[in-house]
């Protein structure tokens, strides 16, 4: 085990998220991998992007967060699309940690183009300093778990793709949309390949989401069933 992967698991950390425009699904789902903007562009393939303006600065490497999903970029990303509101929240190993490469930014890295994004322990450490300063300075109250980081906002940047295998489960906001989800995907004979749906709708609620986790409550997540028809 990784120096890093060590320090994750010591803090309870359990998983990372990725977020992304539900019409991304088929074809992460159809490419068996998750890829960086910077290979999308170059095999021009279709894909809705979630943020166009990229201040970042690091359009080769995929945007994780650590066990729950960065509902405040969401919701900003969500409001620039208003013709695709519909999103998923997937859940992917905490092993992706240890990915060879891999950075740690405290807050959001678009703040000043992903120059405090660093790799090692340290960088790692960081995500859980004591106070930290993004947009604004945050610290930890006695109720933060020891799992979230200071910063909502924080990230991870993995460089390069990411295995399909890796995904461990497709979130989205309620049954409703999960029906939908399983039916697109039917529609595109993708459905086998599809991760076990789960229904959250607070991961989808930044304030709810942030008050919730802060607090060390965690959300609840339901398994969508999904309900067959039987033929009469």
């Amino acid at each position: 085990m990784s120096d890093i992967m060590g320090r994750a698991r010591a803090r309870g950390v359990t998983r990372l998220c990725h977020c992304t425009k539900s019409a991304n699904l088929s074809h992460i789902l159809g490419s068996r991998e998750i890829r960086p903007v910077a290979t999308l562009r170059e095999a021009a393939d279709a894909y809705r992007p979630a943020d166009i303006q990229r201040l970042d600065g690091a359009p080769d490497h995929t945007f994780l967060s650590v066990e729950y999903p960065n509902a405040w970029y969401q919701s900003q990303a969500a409001d620039r699309d208003p013709h695709f509101r519909d999103w998923v929240v997937l859940t992917l190993d905490a092993e992706l940690l240890a990915t060879p490469g891999a950075r740690f930014c405290p807050y959001n890295s678009a703040r000043d183009g992903s120059c405090g994004a660093l790799p090692g322990t340290e960088a790692f450490d960081a995500l859980f300093a004591p106070t930290v300063t993004g947009n604004a300075a945050r610290k930890r109250e006695r109720a933060h778990p020891t799992w979230w980081p200071t910063d909502d906002q924080a990230e991870i940047q993995i460089p390069g793709t990411i295995p399909l295998s890796a995904v461990r489960s497709v979130i989205v906001r309620n049954g409703q949309q999960a029906a939908l989800e399983h039916h697109r995907l039917t529609q595109f004979g993708m459905a086998a390949l599809l991760p076990p749906l789960v229904v959250a709708p607070v991961l989808f609620d930044k304030r709810a989401l942030s008050a919730s986790v802060r607090s060390g409550i965690r959300p609840p997540e339901t398994p969508y069933v999904l309900r067959a028809t039987l033929a009469e």
